[in-house]
């Protein structure tokens, strides 16, 4: 009696009896399909399950007296490929689970977690409790995350700051296909990995102002800004005292002093050309 197909002709003869109106009916039960197809102007037998044998009834009289046009259409969307048929065939799935399975599936909550909010590993693994391995299994098979992944620390970067806001490094990089506000200005904070961007009109000191009191509202207040010797200024050194800001600048010339904000440069610019479709 409680069988999946019980309950997918149930909603069937449900449907059936609620809209009277022309409707398409999609589903991915081949046994109702077949009964559909089949019960319009049939004779019906007598069947030993009696709850089944009502639902029958039901449908063949549903389906005798019906006066505007169905169309009963069967697919196949038992399968990982993303789509609406896949989406929508998850939640009549779910309403007709057999009650006994109690306990989730912690790897398919985690999977359906980060579909929702797209976190890292580290995160997903301390949020829901999985494996790292798993963790990571699930952000690199993400087509979302691949697609617009943002940065990370690769491999033979050595991050500096023990904590977040700790250290910043900050630094002005173009983008041609912005025009007038192709400087942008790009903050890291060098610990937890998190990027702030925004177009200004110049790299000026009040341009950087401008993009530094963006990024407090958003990240907060670093104890450490470390910034390239070509935009010191009076001005800057200025704000940076009123906040209580220490400001460092890296070795002039080294191409390694700000490693991780010119990592942020490159992710920052194959996003942004992502999302134009490039």
């Amino acid at each position: 009696d409680g069988s999946p197909q019980m309950v997918e002709l149930a909603a069937i003869v449900r449907a059936f009896s609620k809209f009277t109106c022309p409707f398409n009916m999609v589903t991915d039960s081949a046994y109702v399909t077949a009964i559909v197809k089949r019960g319009e102007n049939s004779f019906l037998k007598t069947v030993t399950n009696d709850p089944l044998y009502m639902l029958l009834k039901n449908l063949t009289f549903l389906l005798s007296q019906r006066q505007r046009s169905y169309f009963v259409l069967h697919i196949c969307s038992h399968n990982p490929l993303p789509g609406p048929l896949t989406e929508g065939n998850e939640q009549p799935d779910t309403l007709a689970m057999i009650m006994h399975i109690t306990l989730p599936n912690i790897f398919k909550q985690a999977k359906l977690n980060h579909s929702f909010f797209h976190q890292n590993a580290p995160a997903l693994h301390c949020m829901l409790k999985i494996t790292k391995n798993q963790a990571k299994v699930i952000v690199t098979t993400c087509p979302d995350c691949q697609k617009h992944s943002l940065w990370f620390i690769r491999a033979g970067v050595n991050p500096r700051g023990l904590q977040s806001l700790q250290i910043w490094q900050s630094d002005v990089t173009h983008y041609a296909s912005f025009g007038k506000f192709k400087y942008l200005h790009v903050s890291s904070d060098t610990f937890s990995g998190a990027v702030f961007a925004s177009a200004h009109v110049g790299e000026a000191a009040r341009d950087a102002i401008k993009h530094i009191l963006q990024a407090f509202t958003t990240q907060g207040i670093p104890h450490v800004k470390n910034k390239r010797s070509a935009y010191i200024s009076h001005k800057l050194q200025q704000f940076y005292n009123i906040w209580g800001i220490k400001h460092t600048t890296s070795i002039p010339h080294s191409p390694t002093g700000q490693s991780i904000v010119e990592r942020a440069h490159r992710s920052l610019k194959r996003i942004l050309g992502q999302q134009k479709g490039r």
